[in-house]
């Protein structure tokens, strides 16, 4: 007898932080991808950084919520937490200076919490 694994799929997720030092990041990452159905209660990890403001940006990682079914079968997904400190930026090509000269600098330490909702699965393997 053969089992039925789910496909496997990811999610786009899109945010903008929340406001610190009167200043935000916009996060774009896919999830893993991760076998599964609107109905298991599966989870995807997820990595990335933020877009580049005020001469720097910060790594976030973490895992999602459970997937939550929506009413056509598909499914999406929480994702939240907190940005690590702008602790350790690089020149980036470039980017990072650019990016001071464009909206100024902040060197002060700080995280940005985050929340939003990913988008349906997509790119599913065939079953």
């Amino acid at each position: 007898m053969t089992s039925c694994i789910p496909p496997a799929h990811v999610h786009f997720f899109k945010n903008i932080t929340s406001e610190e030092l009167k200043h935000r990041h916009l996060q774009r990452v896919y999830t893993f991808s991760v076998n599964g159905t609107a109905y298991d209660g599966h989870v995807h990890q997820y990595q990335g950084i933020t877009g580049i403001r005020y001469g720097h940006y910060h790594n976030f990682f973490g895992i999602s919520g459970p997937a939550i079914a929506l009413q056509n079968g598909t499914h999406i997904h929480l994702l939240e937490g907190i940005v690590d400190l702008n602790a350790y930026n690089t020149s980036r090509s470039g980017a990072l200076v650019q990016s001071a000269k464009a909206y100024g600098l902040i060197t002060e330490l700080h995280q940005h919490p985050y929340s939003g909702y990913s988008t349906i699965g997509m790119s599913y393997e065939p079953w």
